[in-house]
């Protein structure tokens, strides 16, 4: 990948990661359980802990992408950034669009 392409993708990676270290962040005020005691309405306490749930997944599947993000920092500084790691194949820059983080072909991906 020339060096125009490692910048893009250095610069798209550091942007999720502070974007995911706010949202971290910002997650202490989001913890805020639901009260049973709170005068709201059967449905939408429902509702509110159905939110509250959602929210606590997007937290977590984003937490667990801050180090796939870091790792891919770290291949683009070693050079080894848009290669598979199991096959040694360059990785579509279709694919690092969509998924900047990606260290493996989608070949390998599918193969698990």
């Amino acid at each position: 990948m020339d060096v125009v392409g490692l910048a893009h993708f250095k610069t798209l990676l550091e942007k999720h990661a502070a974007e995911i270290r706010e949202l971290l962040a910002g997650s202490d005020s989001a913890d805020d359980s639901i009260e049973v005691d709170s005068a709201i309405g059967r449905l939408t306490r429902m509702e509110a802990i159905q939110a509250q749930a959602m929210s606590d997944e997007g937290r977590r599947r984003q937490s667990g992408r801050l180090p796939r993000i870091e790792a891919a920092l770290t291949r683009i500084e070693d050079g080894s950034y848009g290669v598979c790691v199991r096959c040694s194949e360059v990785i579509p820059r279709g694919r690092l669009e969509i998924l900047p983080e990606a260290a493996v072909c989608v070949g390998c991906a599918s193969t698990g």
